[in-house]
Parts: structure tokens; C-alpha cells; sequence
């Protein structure tokens, strides 16, 4: 007889939720935007719910491994508080939330629908962002995460792009210390210029922000070249930890700091703690020629004060800086109007620098190895041992 309630109760589900994809359930989202019927219909206790949100035609949501839709259930959380109350049976049962952002726009994040979401999460104890960033997430944090801390565990997707961003900073490096736009300028004239080449080796590479972006760039340019890497760290009797940092400054120390390094990488997160953190007077402290590199957020860098470092006092003269390798900004896209685009000794990406081939399935192994995690110890999921837990108070 049990089993003849489980097989009815089973039918009328499928029926429940054959009737909403037809169009039956006013406001319920686009049932999971293609995903197959398989992973919305069946009910298991062995495989947790999880609610998504994420754009109506998100091409990450697309690129999901189906190894990793067939241990869960999805929900895609519909835009409007109406969609949601028409999901709100399925949404009791999610014990996870995910959030996918919209394609080039990691900063920003729908906070009025996850402020609207979270009361209807009841069970939620897991929060990923597959961006690495969650400076976007800031007011749902505050306002909706923080308040519930006890019970639930905010992760990002760090790591997963570090690789990549560290090549693009060992290519900033090479071109500027290489004189590639010269070269270029040579080739375009047919000028035939014999100058003298530098060399990486000897030179100082300074890490301002000292996570997986930094490390990996650190651990690259030291293999490559054996370059010196030294960092800034908020704690600096951690020390480095590892193999990569040769000495490590704190803070109060950090002019002193940028007075050493040949080359300054900042892969800070956007935090309040973080913004204008590279401003007038941390652009003079570094020596005469040093070369910026900005691959983490673009709040940490006071823009105005970096042109004016990149710029010549007066015709005729060198710059202090001799260049910048850009990739984040405070305002994205890039206003038309920014004196960067017209400075000849910026190379400027449009925070693409990550943007590789393998990004969605890259993004979506760091957020398999957290969904594995939080199953291993019971089938509805447990937040204590994630991969990449992110401080909520401090913002990454």
C-alpha cells in the first residue's frame, strides 16, 4: 500500500508540474530554462534542491555539466515576487542557493530578487556565487546572509580563473619590459631601431592582494623568470605560508613596499576596506618606470590618480609609471570619456582577461567540488567543510 501512495503521489507531481510547463502555473519561472525533465520531475531525498538565479537565457546555466544536474534538483527562481509565491512548495525544500551572474557583469547582482528570494529559503544553509567576486552580492549579504550567519555558508568560485589571470599579468609584464609596442611602432614604420632589450631576471614583482590570483601570478613569475616576489598582506605575521612570497610587508609599511617593486600586481577583492586603496600617494611611492597591474576590482584603484601617473608632467618628460596593464574598473564598461583609453602605455582588456574557452566549465568544477562537500556527509547537504568558504564580514 506504500508503495501504491508513493507511485500516485509520484503521478500527481508529474502532472502538478506538467500542467505549470504548459502554463497552468501563473508566474512560475520557464521551468529551468531547458533543463531536462528528468531533473525537475523526480524527487529524491538523495539528491538536494537547489534554487538558481540566474538570467532567463544564461549561458553559464547552459553549459552545467550534466554530471553535476543529475546529483540535484534545480529550481530557476522566477524574476518577480509573483513567480516566486507560485514556486514557493518548492522553494520551502531548497537547501542551497546558487547565483550565476549575467555574461561580462560579475559586479552585478539582481540584490532586490535575492533580498525578495531569501525569506522563502527557509532551509537554506549553502549560498554560491559562481563569480569569484562578491562585492555585486554586498546588499544581500548585509541585509539577508549576515542576519542568518548560524545557519548558512556564503562560497565563491575562487580559483577557478586564477591560471588565467596570472598568464594575462606574465604577458602585461613581458609587454612592457620587452618594449612590444615599439617594436610594433617599428614594424608599422619600417624602421629598423636596434635598442636594448631588458630581461625579467633581478626584477621585483609586488603581489597586493595575496589570494589565489596573487599566488598563482607570484608562483608563474618566479618559475618563469626567477623574478623576486614580495607581498602585502593585512596580516603579515602569516607570513607568506608558502613558496611563493620571498618577504612579506604589512600595511603600515606599504609605501616602502611599492618603493621596491619593479612590477605591482593588485588582485585586492572590492571591498570598503579596498576602495581608492591605490591612490596619489601610493602611485608616487613607486619607483620611477614600475609598471601597475590591475586584475582584481576596479574600486581599489583611484583612476584619476592613476592617469596622472601615466601621463608626463610636461612634454618631452618621462612618466613616473612606465605603463599599467588594465582589466577591472570602477565604472564597466569603461566610459568613453576616461583619459586610460587615450594613453599610449596602457594595455587595456575589457574584464575578459579571464574570459577563456574553459571558463564555464572551470567556474562550474570549483562549484562541483563545494555541491561535493556539502553531500558528503548527508544527502540534504551540510556547510561545514565547503571548498571556498568566503568571509561575509570582510567580503571575500
Amino acid at each position: 500500500r506504500r508503495l501504491k501512495w508513493t507511485m500516485i503521489q509520484s503521478r500527481c507531481y508529474l502532472l502538478r508540474r506538467g500542467l505549470i510547463a504548459a502554463g497552468f502555473g501563473i508566474g512560475f519561472s520557464s521551468s529551468i530554462n531547458n533543463l531536462p525533465t528528468s531533473q525537475t520531475a523526480r524527487t529524491t531525498s538523495a539528491r538536494p534542491i537547489i534554487a538558481i538565479v540566474a538570467p532567463a537565457e544564461s549561458p553559464i546555466l547552459k553549459a552545467m555539466p550534466s554530471a553535476l544536474r543529475e546529483r540535484c534538483q534545480l529550481i530557476h527562481v522566477g524574476e518577480t515576487e509573483a513567480a516566486m509565491d507560485a514556486q514557493a512548495d518548492e522553494l520551502c525544500k531548497a537547501v542551497a542557493l546558487l547565483w550565476l551572474p549575467a555574461g561580462g557583469k560579475p559586479s552585478q547582482a539582481p540584490s532586490e530578487t535575492l533580498a525578495a528570494l531569501w525569506p522563502r529559503l527557509p532551509r537554506c544553509k549553502w549560498v554560491h556565487s559562481f563569480a569569484t567576486g562578491v562585492d555585486g552580492l554586498r546588499p544581500f549579504i548585509t541585509g539577508s546572509l549576515l542576519p542568518d550567519k548560524d545557519r548558512v555558508v556564503l562560497t565563491n568560485g575562487r580559483g577557478a580563473f586564477s591560471e588565467s589571470l596570472a598568464e594575462h599579468a606574465l604577458a602585461g609584464m613581458l609587454h612592457f619590459n620587452k618594449q612590444l609596442s615599439r617594436c610594433e611602432e617599428n614594424r608599422r614604420k619600417g624602421n629598423w631601431e636596434c635598442f636594448t632589450m631588458d630581461t625579467m631576471s633581478g626584477k621585483t614583482v609586488g603581489l597586493v592582494g595575496y589570494g589565489s590570483i596573487g599566488k598563482n601570478a607570484g608562483r608563474s613569475v618566479k618559475a618563469a623568470f626567477g623574478s623576486r616576489v614580495i607581498a602585502l598582506r593585512r596580516q603579515p605575521q602569516r607570513g607568506g605560508g608558502d613558496d611563493v612570497a620571498d618577504e612579506v610587508f604589512g600595511p603600515e609599511d606599504r609605501l616602502a613596499f611599492l618603493g621596491k617593486c619593479d612590477f605591482v600586481v593588485c588582485s585586492l577583492p572590492g571591498t570598503d576596506a579596498t576602495l581608492n586603496f591605490f591612490g596619489p600617494e601610493e602611485f608616487a611611492a613607486m619607483k620611477p618606470g614600475c609598471v601597475f597591474l590591475s586584475l582584481g576590482r576596479g574600486a581599489a584603484v583611484d583612476e584619476e590618480a592613476l592617469a596622472a601617473a601615466l601621463a608626463p608632467a610636461k612634454v618631452g618628460d618621462a612618466a613616473h609609471l612606465k605603463g599599467a596593464v588594465l582589466d577591472v574598473f570602477k565604472v564597466e564598461p569603461l566610459p568613453t570619456s576616461s583619459p586610460l583609453w587615450s594613453l599610449p602605455n596602457v594595455l587595456l582588456t575589457a574584464h575578459n582577461a579571464d574570459f577563456t574557452s574553459d571558463y564555464f566549465e572551470l567556474g562550474w568544477k570549483v562549484c562541483g567540488g563545494n555541491l561535493e562537500a556539502f553531500t558528503s556527509v548527508h544527502p540534504e547537504g551540510s556547510n561545514k567543510n565547503l571548498a571556498t568558504p568566503v568571509d561575509m564580514q570582510q567580503g571575500y
